[in-house]
């Protein structure tokens, strides 16, 4: 249980992931990002009609290529929402279209109306070659009727609510977000906003779950800051489970000691709080990961069934380990077969030495500077003590981070990186 890889964590964190089952209907308009809980089978072609593409003339392809026709006979003007007869082409007649109209029977090809070379009295000239089948939608060429168009599990992107308006759906359904509780450990936290004193600082940890969980897709509910005592923080965890009001449960402080669980030694202290009260409501699987920062994270599924992970105590510890273990938990936890957000990466060449103890999972943040073309990768000091996860400013002066495996201690300057950018756009420095 101690001192494992962060893919340890990840593969035991999914074996026992509790995933939502209920869903709920909203209209599609309100839809973007939800997870799609049913197999969505059209009942209705799109486009429902043979369409024009273009502004242009329906005629017969046959007219041009087999009998030589260059002058048509315009019979009708047709208009998108055209609801009247259509009336079938013969040979040498053609009908002016708009984009989207309805095209005539035995009408095959639409020319573009710019390149037409004359239009007068009820009269078409056009000369130019001709590809049969041009500018023309046939019924169902875009999405047809009766074939699978998106899988349960799907996350819903804007391309997505076009397509679900276009086959005539109102209505969606989708799985309900999982309801996260968020519990902070420590005596010394007060709320933004309040009057700061003494040795107190601001709750930070909860803003920041608030935000990451609803980045994430799930809602956000506050449990509290609890005191450091035992007794207080196994009566929250037990009370929070037994409620069954959280599908996951997410903790900040009280992990400590991560150096000597690193060297696989038992202990159990005042910083052992949060693991010691898992172990007292339900089941501690995990404590202790070779990371930097976020040494101490643990995991655990409460005796009613909760899981719950309780994340280090310093906010650029948890905002890492948020995003790597409880992200993809929350996405799977929602059933997505397709990542539901994942910030991009870019390609960059490390200005300096990068080094890291053997065995340890280790990020860097770095500044992109922009240099001819040029994407360096510029390291940001750790700040004094050497502690990653003890301040919050080189994440704020950076635009993305790479991560040093177990298995390597040293990149050298001048080496490509992978960057994961902070953000969806990064600043560059140029």
């Amino acid at each position: 249980m101690h001192g494992k890889t962060t893919q340890d964590l990840l593969k035991l964190a999914f074996e026992n992931i509790k995933r939502i089952e209920l869903s709920e209907e909203l209209p599609v308009e309100d839809s973007i990002d939800r997870i799609i809980s049913e197999n969505i089978v059209p009942a209705n072609n799109v486009p429902p009609f043979v369409r024009s593409a273009v502004d242009g003339f329906a005629l017969i392809y046959s007219d041009v290529f087999e009998k030589g026709i260059n002058r048509f006979k315009v019979v009708a003007q047709i208009t998108a929402g055209y609801s009247g007869v259509l009336n079938p082409l013969n040979s040498g007649e053609a009908a002016f279209v708009t984009t989207g109209a309805p095209v005539p029977p035995n009408a095959d090809s639409v020319v573009l109306v710019e390149d037409v070379e004359e239009y007068s009295n009820g009269r078409m000239s056009y000369k130019k070659e001709i590809e049969k089948g041009s500018y023309i939608s046939q019924v169902g060429d875009d999405i047809k009727a009766g074939e699978l168009l998106f899988k349960r599990g799907h996350k819903i992107r804007i391309c997505d609510i076009a397509a679900l308006s276009g086959i005539g759906l109102k209505y969606i359904s989708v799985y309900k977000k999982p309801v996260v509780g968020i519990l902070s450990g420590g005596n010394e936290l007060i709320s933004p906003g309040e009057d700061i004193s003494g040795n107190k600082i601001y709750d930070i940890n909860t803003t920041v779950l608030k935000s990451l969980v609803k980045d994430a897709g799930g809602i956000p509910e506050v449990i509290g800051a609890v005191e450091d005592k035992l007794d207080r923080l196994i009566d929250t965890l037990a009370d929070s489970d037994k409620s069954k009001k959280y599908d996951l449960i997410i903790s900040t402080g009280g992990t400590g000691a991560s150096f000597l669980v690193l060297e696989n030694k038992e202990i159990t202290n005042f910083y052992d709080l949060i693991p010691s009260a898992i172990e007292k409501t339900g089941k501690l699987l995990f404590h202790g990961v070779r990371l930097v920062p976020g040494k101490p994270t643990s995991f655990g599924i409460l005796n009613y069934g909760t899981p719950i992970f309780a994340l280090a105590g310093w906010p650029y510890s948890a905002i890492i380990t948020f995003d790597l273990f409880v992200r993809p938990y929350i996405q799977k936890m929602m059933n997505t077969t397709n990542i539901y957000k994942k910030y991009p990466a870019v390609f960059a060449k490390l200005k300096e030495d990068a080094s890291s103890e053997e065995g340890v999972r280790k990020y860097f943040q770095v500044k992109l500077i922009n240099e001819a073309g040029t994407l360096f990768a510029s390291l940001i000091p750790f700040p004094k003590p050497p502690s990653a996860a003890r301040s919050l400013s080189p994440m704020i002066k950076a635009s993305g981070s790479f991560v040093m495996d177990e298995d390597t201690t040293l990149i050298k300057a001048g080496s490509i990186v992978e960057i994961t950018l902070n953000d969806y756009e990064a600043d560059m420095e140029k």
